[in-house]
């Protein structure tokens, strides 16, 4: 089974987190066509050389989230939509932003902007 295959089952019956997974997955390839989906325990991955974006389905049933996404980068940003924010190790200039998508409209803009940070975030540390 393929990654993307993989991810269509990782949603189950959930089909308003799909639809917004797809949605997301339509933007990420148009900004990097060569990024694969590779299911990585709890995540969904996207990645070229090394992952940029992450999707896991939220832990507690009935949440409104329909699935966390997680994204890099080197420096500090300020968003009311990010929810948590982790260091990558002490002392570390990379962080991971936690961000709730609760519906397909919040893949807008500030995300899309978030995404692309952290693709080329990716591209320049992981090369």
């Amino acid at each position: 089974m393929s990654g993307e295959d993989k991810a269509m089952g990782f949603f189950g019956s959930n089909l308003d987190s799909l639809r917004a997974f797809e949605q997301l997955k339509k933007y990420i390839n148009d900004i990097c066509p060569n990024a694969v989906i590779s299911v990585q325990g709890s995540l969904l991955a996207f990645r070229t050389s090394a992952g940029f974006a992450y999707v896991s389905l939220p832990v507690q049933g009935g949440s409104p989230v329909l699935f966390n996404l997680a994204v890099t980068n080197r420096k500090k940003i300020n968003s009311e939509r990010i929810e948590k924010v982790v260091q990558t190790a002490p002392g570390s200039k990379s962080y991971v932003y936690h961000i709730g998508i609760r519906s397909i409209d919040d893949i807008d803009g500030e995300i899309k902007a978030l995404i692309r940070q952290s693709y080329e975030y990716s591209k320049l540390h992981y090369a």
